[in-house]
């Protein structure tokens, strides 16, 4: 096979990952706190090694009124507990399950210092230090959590997890928003934009096939036939 063909299926290859992770920022774009993937790849002669890396820059923060939503500003993420284990999330559109505690739109709990938060109260309130008030008295703080590294993990769509042998630190120093919440920090033009370059460029990968296979076909059936 000529290696022309080789170099345009890579190229194909290459084109249909990346439009697969542009069409999932794409279909999560409007989730509160989802953080974007990007693809990078290294050529190695004729095979290509794919690594997905998330993007965890801050989305924008928007007022929602809604007491049971938390913006996180600054550096930290929200500590839920999930049937996987502990996980981190930026996402803040909490709720209240039937026993009363405080729980993400999966019904994982939000935890804090003293474990699951539960609001035995009519009044919940969170500070910008993240202490948990009920009915005006302080009953816990939010265990918000950092990270040494920017080379977390995803876990399902809005939960994070470090990587082996990554600790979260517990010392926060940014500030939690009652009544906002964090946007993904998908930027939907710019991600439109990027699908359009993906499609071209697999459409002149399909063609350098084509046109190489038609070459070698008429080489073939033409160029090496005896003339009588």
């Amino acid at each position: 096979m000529h290696p022309g063909i080789y170099i345009g299926l890579s190229g194909s290859i290459v084109q249909e990952e990346k439009l697969n992770v542009i069409t999932t920022n794409l279909a999560f774009a409007n989730v509160p706190g989802y953080k974007k993937d990007a693809i990078t790849f290294q050529q190695y002669f004729l095979s290509t090694m794919e690594k997905v890396k998330t993007d965890l820059s801050a989305g924008n923060i928007h007022n929602t009124g809604n007491s049971f939503d938390f913006a996180i500003q600054g550096e930290g993420y929200f500590t839920v507990k999930t049937p996987m284990g502990i996980g981190f999330t930026r996402r803040g559109d909490f709720s209240l399950d039937a026993k009363r505690r405080l729980v993400t739109k999966e019904g994982f709990l939000v935890l804090g210092k003293r474990g699951p938060i539960v609001v035995k109260g009519s009044k919940l309130e969170i500070t910008s230090d993240a202490q948990v008030v009920v009915d005006g008295k302080v009953v816990d703080k939010l265990r918000i959590a950092t990270f040494p590294t920017n080379n977390l993990l995803r876990l399902g769509t809005s939960l994070l997890v470090p990587p082996s042998g990554v600790s979260p630190s517990y010392r926060f120093s940014g500030e939690i928003w009652q009544g906002y919440l964090e946007e993904s920090n998908v930027n939907v033009v710019k991600e439109m934009v990027n699908m359009v370059d993906v499609l071209r460029t697999y459409e002149t990968c399909q063609k350098i096939v084509q046109t190489i296979d038609e070459t070698t076909g008429k080489a073939v059936n033409e160029v090496g036939s005896v003339r009588t």
